[in-house]
Order: C-alpha cells, then sequence, then structure tokens
C-alpha cells in the first residue's frame, strides 16, 4: 500500500461528472463544502493552539498541517467550480450557499421554488432552496398551496440532499 495518494485530475474529475445525476453533482458538492468546512475549523484550532501553548507561538508540525489543509481547500474549490460549470452547462441553477433539492418526477429539468429553513449541520443551521419539476410548478400554482396533494398525484416524494 502507498503511503501517498494521487488525487484525480481535474480534467478527469470533469469528464467523470458527464455521466452523473444532477442528484450526484448537487451531493458531490455538498460532500466538497462540508469537507472544507472541517479542515477550515482543524486550522482554527491548530492556530489556537499555536498562540496559546506553542512555545514562541510557533509549531512546525502544525504549520506544516495547516499548510497543507490551505491546499488541499485549494483543490476542493476547484472541484466545486468544475460542478457549478457542469451543472449550469446543462442549463440549471448551482449555487454553493443553498443545497438543492432535486425531484425525481422532473429529471433534470427543475424550477427553483424557494427557500425553507434547514437542518442544523455541524452547528450551522443551513437555508435550502427547493426545486422542482415544471409540471409540479404549474399545477401549484393552479392548485394553490397543496403540497401533499401534488406528491400525492405523483406519487413520489423525490430525492432529497
Amino acid at each position: 500500500m502507498s503511503s501517498t495518494s494521487l488525487p484525480i485530475t481535474p480534467q478527469a474529475f470533469a469528464e467523470a461528472l458527464k455521466s452523473l445525476p444532477l442528484s450526484s453533482l448537487y451531493a458531490k458538492g455538498s460532500e466538497l463544502r462540508n469537507s472544507i468546512a472541517h479542515l477550515q475549523r482543524s486550522n482554527d484550532e491548530l492556530a489556537r493552539y499555536m498562540a496559546e501553548e506553542a512555545p514562541d507561538g510557533r509549531d512546525k508540525d502544525c504549520e506544516d498541517a495547516i499548510r497543507e489543509n490551505e491546499e488541499v481547500v485549494v483543490h476542493m474549490r476547484e472541484r466545486i467550480e468544475l460542478l457549478k460549470v457542469e451543472v449550469e452547462g446543462r442549463g440549471q441553477i448551482w449555487s454553493e450557499e443553498l443545497e438543492m433539492e432535486v425531484g425525481i418526477a422532473g429529471g433534470a429539468d427543475v424550477e427553483p421554488v424557494g427557500m425553507e429553513a434547514g437542518n442544523e449541520v455541524d452547528g450551522h443551521n443551513e437555508a435550502r432552496m427547493t426545486a422542482e419539476a415544471p409540471s409540479t410548478a404549474s399545477r401549484r400554482s393552479t392548485a394553490g398551496n397543496s403540497t401533499e396533494q401534488n406528491n400525492d398525484v405523483e406519487g413520489q416524494g423525490g430525492i432529497y440532499l
């Protein structure tokens, strides 16, 4: 087993995205943002440790770890940008701040509907934009706010990321 592994190249990553459904692209974006948040918290803790505990406020191992984490964050942000390019290339909406809900019924054709309160993730309350198939959106505008009725008509609850 190798002690180091090389990440997939950006070109290979972008090519692999072409065969994935939108739900997988949004899920990968969420996964990458979560990983970035963990790395940033780790760096904050390492910096706090160095300031409070390390002699002279320096620790080579901590400094190396922070630098390495920062490099990984840069690569992860590049991946998120590739995800954005792929999603927008399909004519869909991409937002780094919002978690997307993609319904099964419309496949790749989704329309943003509105904002909802999200679940707490790692102590952060995240907003989430809902998205639904155009047929569901038009039915909603003619049938009022009967979301449950719309879901019962199609018999599908959708995929929630």
